[in-house]
């Protein structure tokens, strides 16, 4: 336990020494007017706001984690459309694939039945899902399935992105664990995603998968276990 502690924290302080250190250096460049342009002025206030937005980023998910992983989580069961969650996910998320070139593709297969899940906690995973496919595709398109079979209701997202390297797959899930560790800060993202991801699914009783193929793309899978007749 106290390995996994201090292992935890030396990554958080590895997470926020970074923006800091920016928004120290900037802050002061700006304080002491180490600028020619205000056009560069504008330039190292842009960096100072978007290294806060990172740390805020960071304590929301590490706060986020942590309740998780100490039970602190409710969630509202109800009985979820998972076609018009999906649906609203895309949707929020069309502007960014658009900008970069890609075609977001949904197919739903036929008769979806209800879940039983938290409709925003499976919003969440799915943006967080999508979200990451954009991040890593710069050409192509990205897929998502949703079908079923009479046990099992299935949500895949498919990119055309860099892929995954096989030796990394068992880490992604990892607290802090990123793929493309020297693109990290052009890509974003603070490394908890897909944590937090694999723990809301598990707590609405479904499972995540990955695979993937460096340079021809990445697919996520997750997948929950529909009730039997006798449990309904």
């Amino acid at each position: 336990y106290r390995d996994t502690r201090r292992e935890f924290f030396a990554n958080i302080s590895h997470e926020l020494r970074t923006p800091i250190t920016y928004l120290e250096g900037y802050a002061k460049v700006v304080k002491n007017r180490l600028y020619t342009t205000e056009e560069e002025k504008d330039r190292y206030l842009d960096i100072i706001y978007q290294e806060g937005v990172r740390i805020q980023h960071l304590v929301d998910d590490l706060f986020e984690l942590a309740k998780m992983e100490e039970g602190k989580v409710s969630l509202s069961m109800e009985w979820v459309d998972l076609k018009d969650v999906v649906n609203q996910a895309v949707q929020k998320v069309s502007l960014k694939a658009k900008e970069k070139g890609l075609e977001l593709i949904v197919h739903f297969s036929e008769d979806i039945p209800l879940i039983r899940a938290d409709g925003k906690r499976m919003e969440q995973i799915i943006l967080n899902l999508l979200e990451n496919a954009i991040r890593y595709t710069e050409n192509g398109h990205i897929d998502v399935h949703l079908h079923c079979t009479s046990s099992t209701l299935s949500l895949s997202i498919k990119d055309t992105g860099i892929g995954i390297p096989e030796d990394e797959l068992p880490y992604i899930f990892d607290r802090f664990y990123r793929i493309e560790k020297s693109r990290s800060r052009t890509t974003g993202g603070t490394g908890l995603g897909l944590s937090i991801v694999k723990k809301l699914v598990e707590l609405q009783g479904g499972s995540i998968e990955v695979s993937s193929t460096r340079d021809i793309g990445t697919c996520f899978t997750v997948q929950f276990v529909l009730p039997t007749m006798q449990e309904e």
